[in-house]
């Protein structure tokens, strides 16, 4: 693995989830492993709803990516975050002079920092990044205000916020499927990073991109991102509405994808060319009135939209421009050719996006570890005593002798004496009790011979002792 940087990168959208692996070359990023897995029902609208079932499809991204390395763990991923609950809020911060100040970098660190104290984030939300905007001296735009006098300063952001629950939930599902979050980045501005000219940028447009179930709208001008926002509205209702028609979800979505908006064939089944077109266009209608409103409301002089995400692939959509965004300079963004290499048997078609090329392209830090073979090492023979062991050993046996007192010949007599005489007391209270064992081994019922005999023996010395004592006293009667 070396020195190598691998970088992980994982998207969730709302009809899947896709990850890869890539490392920066001199060529570009070459792609090592890719994988992806269709989203059901736990996740919607960009949001995770089913934890449990996020963290399974996240592990098997992981295995997907693990199986197609060398020897590599996957320890940390970079994430896009997208979805319903992303929007931008403006602030601004203000500073007065009793003087004309020259403007310092300290002056604008200062006002970043009152910024982060006074935004005021919404109930429920957190604040995920802050993009600057212009400032103003003296009520003039002057976007390089270091050096310049003024009396007042203000300075403009664009506070990215997020719906707390719901980065708390995508948080639990990575960190229950063990993968550590390296960063996050906005997925609305990584696509435009890679997908809007400078020069479109700068003239000021709106990126908008149309996904399954949201479309996210990232409005540029002077080069600087000037509002973000996501619609609750997507190519799937297209889908949804088919349905309607009792056909199946599958069938739907290939009708929508085959035939799109007004198409020359004259197909009655399942369902006809008529009804088809009023729906798509009745959907269509309601998403590119909410684009032409976002942009509207945002202030920022834009005509030029760009068009990108599945939904703009819809065949015809260019007639539904002309009927509903006639003001505006339309244009559908074709998938982007990536300056990319992929390894041998790595397929990338339908898995790559420009929010996974730009994560790889932001990723800093290295996201995988290598598996270390392991590696055999014989046993070292050796004495189980060292030399030094066996001298402290004798030294230790030594100094113990030398604290035993000496004794003298007889103590040592005597104690072998004694030693004898306890000898023979075990003994004798060895057979006392096995003759005991074999009396209780014999029982009650049993003629107990070594007792009879025991008291014949002692019957018949009391009987001779009696007799000798009556011939002594007779003897004594015949000398009187």
């Amino acid at each position: 693995m070396g020195n190598t940087t691998y970088i992980t990168a994982i998207e969730i959208s709302s009809s899947k989830i896709s990850g890869t692996v890539g490392i920066e070359t001199y060529n570009g990023i070459k792609i090592l492993a890719a994988a992806s897995t269709p989203v059901k029902n736990f996740i919607s609208r960009g949001v995770v709803r089913n934890v449990d079932e996020a963290s399974n499809a996240i592990n098997y991204i992981i295995n997907t990516l693990e199986s197609s390395l060398d020897r590599v763990n996957i320890k940390r991923a970079y994430i896009s975050l997208a979805g319903l609950s992303v929007k931008s809020i403006k602030s601004t911060v203000t500073r007065n002079f009793e003087t004309f100040t020259k403007i310092t970098p300290e002056i604008i660190a200062e006002m970043a920092l009152d910024n982060d104290k006074t935004f005021q984030t919404p109930d429920g939300y957190t604040r995920v990044q802050v993009v600057n905007q212009e400032y103003k001296l003296d009520g003039k735009i002057d976007n390089n205000p270091v050096g310049a006098p003024t009396m007042q300063i203000e300075a403009n952001y664009l506070n990215i916020v997020i719906k707390e629950q719901f980065l708390n939930q995508l948080n639990e599902s990575f960190a229950q499927a063990e993968v550590e979050i390296a960063d996050s980045f906005s997925a609305a501005r990584m696509d435009a990073d890679i997908l809007l000219s400078k020069d479109a940028r700068r003239n000021g447009c709106a990126l908008v991109n149309i996904g399954a179930e949201t479309t996210t709208i990232a409005i540029y001008k002077n080069d600087i991102l000037r509002k973000l926002t996501v619609l609750p509205l997507g190519s799937r209702n297209i889908t949804n509405d088919l349905c309607n028609e009792q056909i199946s979800f599958d069938e739907a979505e290939e009708i929508k994808i085959t035939r799109g908006y007004k198409s020359p064939n004259n197909e009655k089944e399942p369902i006809d060319a008529d009804t088809v077109n009023n729906i798509i266009n009745a959907r269509m209608c309601e998403i590119l009135q909410n684009i032409k409103y976002q942009v509207e409301e945002s202030g920022e002089l834009v005509n030029h939209l760009i068009f990108t995400g599945g939904g703009s692939k819809l065949k015809n959509l260019e007639m539904l421009f002309e009927e509903y965004l006639p003001n505006f300079q339309n244009e559908i963004i074709p998938e982007p050719r990536f300056n990319l290499d992929s390894g041998n048997g790595v397929n990338i078609n339908g898995i790559f996006s420009t929010a996974l090329y730009g994560l790889l392209k932001q990723g800093k830090e290295n996201c995988c570890e290598e598996i270390k073979p392991a590696v055999y090492t014989p046993p070292v023979e050796q004495n189980i005593f060292t030399y030094e062991q066996l001298d402290e050993e004798e030294t230790q046996r030594e100094e113990t002798e030398k604290t035993i007192p000496e004794i003298s010949e007889e103590e040592k007599r005597e104690q072998e004496r004694e030693r004898i005489r306890k000898e023979k007391e075990e003994r004798k209270e060895k057979k006392r009790l096995e003759k005991e064992r074999k009396k209780k081994e014999k029982g009650p019922g049993l003629f107990d011979f070594d007792n009879w005999f025991g008291k014949l023996k002692q019957g018949t010395k009391n009987l001779v002792g009696e007799i000798t004592s009556d011939d002594g006293e007779e003897s004594d009667d015949d000398d009187n």
